[in-house]
């Protein structure tokens, strides 16, 4: 076990360390780091208990998680990405270095949050889990720092910026933002190295995974990988209750769909995008003031859960019998581009299931990951019974730890 010697010196000094930038607009250079605080191992662990808690759902082994190896030092980062027609823009993350008392050569993972909403005020970064629970993320993370893993975790594209919504379930945007983090993490990282040290240095080999939508920008790294960002070595994908087809998360669960189709109205335009088409009169009169006014806890308790209830009974019945192509080609046609994974990466992934996920559904995901398979990528699939969406993290924290050792390994 390393054990980790925290020097108040350093910390000072690490504390008046921003890195200022105006950087040229290339994908992942930064345009600041600042610190923010150092972690111990003992403190990762008190503060896992809430993420890895149980008490809702019947014990099993796989939830028991293990204690920090390392401390972490958290940094917050801006830097250039692509948006989804390729344009520069910025975007913020979270970065958790692990902090170690002996040499340490970190993988590094970008994970992708799951919904939280599309205004502003609804940025996974803000989250306070104490109020208004959205994952327990900055936990998450530390518990990954705490096994000698490098992450980060990015606000998606058009959070933190009053311009644009976010780029909700884009696949270009997500994927672009989940390969620029990577970058942006590794320069910080190196250039941090003789200022706070932290004896961390990134690995050779990258990995990117995410929750729910988080699990759709991931794949979408992995397809976008070789022509975006080549320079890194992706070595797996990891996608908790995952929903990476648009399509099946349509008839899957329909408090979604809304946000969904305002963001895909911003990016395609009314020409391919007609919500009074798709939505029901009293679900599309006001789309732009719903969407933009409740993150995602509002919303839950807004939209119907059942489709049904929010298409119209034209858009509802193609969307059911699988016939949105003969009906619906145009929308079709960006469901199916945004579709993520299974443009043949051949990246190894693991796939997080839960039984009792009623959000991203096992028949859905069963039926994803036989295509994922069948475009020569390597798949480990492990189902978990009694778990709900929520706790797919916190199921496959153990497993997803061991996938990403052993690919560095």
């Amino acid at each position: 076990m390393l054990s980790v010697i925290l020097v108040a010196v350093t910390v000072t000094i690490a504390a008046q360390r921003v890195v200022p930038g105006w950087a040229e607009p290339e994908p992942g250079a930064l345009l600041s780091v600042v610190w923010q605080e150092r972690v111990t191992p003992q403190q990762i662990d008190t503060e896992s208990v809430p993420f890895f808690s149980t008490a809702e759902i019947p014990q099993i082994d796989s939830f028991r998680t293990l204690s920090a190896r390392f401390g972490a030092d958290v940094y917050r980062l801006v830097y250039w990405t692509s948006d989804a027609d390729g344009s520069p823009v910025r975007a913020s993350a979270s970065l958790y270095i692990p902090v170690s008392s002996e040499p340490h050569q970190a993988p590094v993972l970008a994970f992708g949050s799951g919904t939280t909403g599309l205004g502003d005020d609804c940025a996974p970064s803000l989250e306070n889990p104490r109020i208004v629970r959205l994952g327990w993320y900055r936990s998450n993370m530390l518990a990954y720092a705490g096994q000698g893993i490098m992450a980060i975790f990015p606000d998606y594209v058009g959070f933190n910026d009053p311009s644009i919504p976010q780029r909700y379930f884009s696949k270009f945007s997500e994927g672009y933002l989940m390969l620029d983090s990577i970058r942006a993490a590794r320069s910080a990282a190196a250039s941090l190295g003789s200022v706070v040290r932290t004896n961390t240095v990134p690995g050779p080999r990258s990995f990117t995974a995410g929750y729910s939508q988080g699990g759709h920008a991931a794949l979408a790294a992995a397809d976008l990988w070789r022509s975006y960002a080549p320079e890194l070595d992706l070595r797996g994908v990891i996608g908790f209750g995952s929903t990476p087809s648009v399509e099946a998360l349509f008839r899957d669960a329909g408090w979604y769909p809304p946000n969904i189709i305002y963001s895909y109205l911003q990016l395609y335009g009314n020409v391919r995008v007609r919500p009074a088409e798709i939505l029901r009169a009293e679900w599309a009169r006001d789309l732009e003031l719903d969407v933009l006014s409740r993150c995602v806890t509002e919303f839950q308790a807004y939209y119907p859960a059942n489709p049904a209830s929010l298409f119209t009974p034209r858009f509802y019945d193609a969307l059911m019998s699988r016939r949105l192509g003969e009906f619906f080609p145009s929308f079709k046609a960006i469901l199916d581009e945004n579709e993520s994974g299974l443009d043949g990466h051949g990246v190894d992934t693991l796939y997080i299931q839960g039984l009792e996920d009623w959000i991203a559904s096992t028949a859905s995901n069963r039926e994803y990951v036989d295509r994922l398979r069948a475009t020569g990528v390597d798949v480990e699939y492990i189902e978990y019974e009694f778990v709900r969406h929520r706790y797919t993290r916190p199921a496959g924290f153990v497993d997803s730890v061991n996938f990403i050792w052993a690919r560095m390994n």
